[in-house]
């Protein structure tokens, strides 16, 4: 009878731990940010004054900041991210 229990608590944490592995794989995959073109230019969250600022894309594919900024209420800023 023991052994029964024994067999059965374990058939089911074996089961349980390939359910919930797979149930986390859908769930917990991080959607990754697209990579942008070297030389795209896109500008970032405006601040409390209504500057944004801009960001380019370097070699590696990531958006990096530069020192420049914009207005956000004109019309001469890059599209946003």
């Amino acid at each position: 009878m023991i052994k029964k229990i024994i067999l059965t608590a374990a058939v089911a944490a074996i089961a349980l731990s390939v359910a919930s592995t797979a149930s986390f794989a859908k769930k917990g995959g991080k959607a990754k940010a697209k990579p942008c073109t070297m030389g795209q230019m896109a500008s970032g969250k405006p601040n409390q004054f209504g500057w944004a600022p801009i960001m380019a894309c370097g070699a590696d594919g990531k958006m990096y900041q530069t020192m420049m900024m914009c207005m956000s209420a004109s019309s001469f800023c890059p599209p946003p991210i």
